[in-house]
């Protein structure tokens, strides 16, 4: 069913979602989740003398054994409904906005987003307008040539919570809310009628007011006359003003200008139509971009996923603390998500980046000893953690959630990688944004970085090949380095004298020579050119003549071929450093084996994948990554046009029918997907598909 996908919509830095969308299950309210919400959610139409029509966003309708006085067993009112079947509503998602349309009959949420240079400057009012917690509904109906009245509904069923009406404690709303945390409401109105009962269809017990405070299912019933066409604003808002992480103790942003669930939907439903039209112009710049209506909608899926993960908080001294949570693990700003997410984050609110930064040097950041290939330790330098915790827990500094020692697959160190991933990010933020105080801030830690990238490939400068090939002693005596790709096999997971890592380093160490020239440091800008010269010598050495490609690893015989091989190209790409890019350059022979090697590697039984077409990121293992295959897929088009396959647009129809499919489609945008079955194996509910942002630069 081409529609029936989960989609999250969500505010800024709330950690919240509305998830809605897949067919025959349940979404709704969800805070600070891994996974959908289980709530039912009624929307639909009802004509006069007719049964409720829905779309369907409800599992079963469990509505029994709650009629004291008579059969325990029978069912409540489940003649009345019916479910719209697939082919009786349509669905197109925007990149902002998510409209159904079911007869004449429109259902929208808008979540919009906007560019902010920086939260700690907005006044009160703008903070309000611009951070509010809340989603857009609207509910319209084109009832101008119908000679019967109509109703609609938007109504939620919650087993498990209780709900209040929200016009007993706030009279100029007209709503529902469970607790303070999360809730409904639009404006009163004489032809808006609230309702909570047992069975939100077919109430059984209601007081004066129409309502019953102990009913599961609450719901607004808006009337439209014949001959009139309507439209009603509904606000969908969350709050949260308590503590929300440990060890650093932080609240949400948002809770500075809002004092209840009351506020948060009063200014959401004031502020309407600035926020959906917003929303709108965020759709129109997708739809003008160019891009096939594939591409589009894995843009468009994947911002709504990066949106939900968000967590903007506010420490007790008042500083403001930025936080990407990893899907439905809950990790909090894993430094090789962030690398990825880089690219959007630069485009829409450049303070996130910094903030990232900051809090890796500050509480973050350790220095190591290395395994040396030739036996024995030495010391190594600084480097940064995968992550800062998990479920709003903060790690302790210098630690992170997941990583282990003694292991040599997932869960072990990302020594190099979260090194490299540092660099590139602090000189990509420097040269986006200008900052160029912050780099001077930083002076000392981008020396350190240097200085331990030198040491992870031979402390020895005499035994040096520009390949990072010494892993942490954090591993210990069995473990081994592994990569962002820690669920693949050893072709992108082994860090130690890996092609991805390789290409990546040199990419950082062209990074270090711009910062270090910013600083007016010639002698590191020297330095690092000369470790530019060796990496490529060293990689271009690997090359195989006979086979045109790379080896992913160059040791042990291997023989995968990889397509995050150029992927550390992509910042400088990003930074529209064409000089570093061209053929006749310093990188030269390096693009024109990249070149060769991805131009064969995209060939079917390597990494393209039959029948489909989709990219494959291992030509040795299923589990592809689509937040991963969108870089690749970005760099060829760019820097490698003639190792693209004569039909590309295969692979982006291929990649969105796997994320819409049953396989992906419950649990909204989803990264790693075997690429036979189409189904997803992990990062599920997932934000890093924002790095499909670079195909709109």
């Amino acid at each position: 069913m081409k529609h029936s996908y989960h989609t999250q919509h969500a505010p800024l830095g709330a950690f919240a979602s509305f998830t809605l969308g897949l067919h025959g299950a349940p979404g709704g309210f969800g805070q600070s989740l891994g996974r959908p919400a289980r709530q039912n959610v009624y929307v639909g139409y009802r004509y006069a003398g007719e049964p409720w029509a829905l779309l369907p966003f409800f599992a079963e309708r469990q509505n029994r054994a709650v009629d004291f006085t008579g059969d325990p067993d029978a069912p409540m009112g489940e003649g009345d409904v019916r479910v719209l079947p697939e082919g009786r509503y349509g669905r197109s998602l925007g990149w902002a906005t998510d409209r159904w349309m079911a007869q004449a009959m429109v259902f929208s949420i808008a979540t919009p987003f906007r560019r902010i240079e920086d939260p700690d400057e907005l006044d009160e009012d703008e903070a309000r307008r611009l951070l509010v917690p809340a989603v857009f509904a609207r509910l319209e109906i084109d009832n101008a040539h119908m000679d019967v009245p109509v109703e609609l509904v938007f109504g939620i069923h919650d087993p498990d919570q209780e709900w209040r009406y929200m016009g007993d404690f706030h009279t100029h709303l007209c709503g529902f809310s469970r607790g303070n945390h999360y809730g409904f409401a639009t404006w009163p109105a004489d032809n808006v009628k609230p309702r909570q009962a047992f069975d939100l269809f077919n109430p059984r017990y209601l007081d004066e007011r129409g309502q019953h405070g102990i009913g599961t299912e609450c719901g607004l019933i808006f009337e439209v006359p014949a001959g009139e066409k309507a439209s009603f604003p509904i606000a969908l808002g969350f709050f949260n003003s308590a503590r929300i992480t440990t060890s650093l103790r932080t609240h949400f942003y948002y809770s500075q200008f809002f004092d209840t669930l009351g506020h948060v939907l009063t200014s959401a439903l004031e502020n309407f139509d600035e926020a959906v039209a917003t929303a709108a112009e965020r759709d129109r710049e997708l739809r003008a971009s160019g891009l096939s209506a594939d591409q589009q909608w894995i843009v468009a899926q994947a911002t709504h996923s990066y949106l939900g993960s968000t967590e903007m908080l506010v420490a007790e001294d008042g500083r403001r603390w930025w936080v990407v949570n990893e899907g439905e693990y809950r990790m909090m700003n894993t430094f090789d998500l962030a690398v990825d997410q880089l690219f959007f984050e630069l485009a829409w609110h450049p303070w996130a980046v910094r903030d990232i930064l900051d809090l890796y040097v500050e509480r973050y950041a350790y220095t190591d000893r290395v395994r040396l290939p030739e036996g024995g330790w030495a010391d190594g330098g600084l480097s940064f953690t995968h992550d800062m915790g998990v479920v709003d827990q903060f790690s302790r500094p210098g630690h992170s959630s997941y990583e282990c020692t003694g292991v040599t697959g997932c869960f072990s160190h990302m020594t190099m990688e979260e090194l490299l991933n540092w660099i590139c990010c602090a000189v990509t933020y420097v040269e986006k944004t200008g900052d160029h105080a912050w780099l001077k801030h930083h002076a000392r830690t981008i020396r350190a970085c240097a200085e331990s990238l030198r040491r992870r490939d031979h402390p020895d400068p005499a035994k040096r090949n520009g390949i990072l090939k010494c892993d942490s002693d954090r591993c210990g005596e069995d473990g081994a380095e592994i990569t962002t790709y820690d669920s693949l096999d050893v072709s992108l997971g082994q860090a130690r004298n890996n092609l991805y890592i390789a290409v990546k380093a040199v990419a950082a160490w062209v990074l270090l020579e711009r910062a270090f020239m910013r600083l007016g440091d010639e002698g590191e800008a020297e330095a690092a050119d000369e470790a530019i010269r060796l990496g490529v010598e060293s990689i271009c050495a690997q090359f195989e003549t006979d086979t045109g490609m790379f080896p992913a690893v160059f040791e042990g015989g291997n023989r995968s071929r990889i397509l995050p091989a150029a992927e550390g190209l992509v910042f400088l790409h990003c930074l529209g450093m064409d000089e570093e890019l061209r053929r006749e350059g310093r990188l030269g022979p390096l693009l024109d084996r990249l070149e060769t090697h991805l131009a064969n590697a995209l060939q079917p039984g390597v990494c393209l994948h039959e029948p489909t077409g989709g990219w494959k990121i291992s030509s040795t293992s299923d589990n592809t990554w689509i937040s991963k295959v969108a870089i690749a897929q970005h760099l060829v088009r760019e820097l490698f046009p003639k190792a693209l396959p004569p039909d590309a647009g295969r692979a982006d129809t291929a990649h969105a029918e796997w994320l819409r499919g049953p396989g992906c489609g419950p649990m909204a945008f989803c990264d790693q997907i075997l690429a036979s079955e189409g189904r997803a194996v992990g990062s599920r509910y997932y934000p890093r598909g924002v790095s499909s942002y670079l195909w709109l630069t």
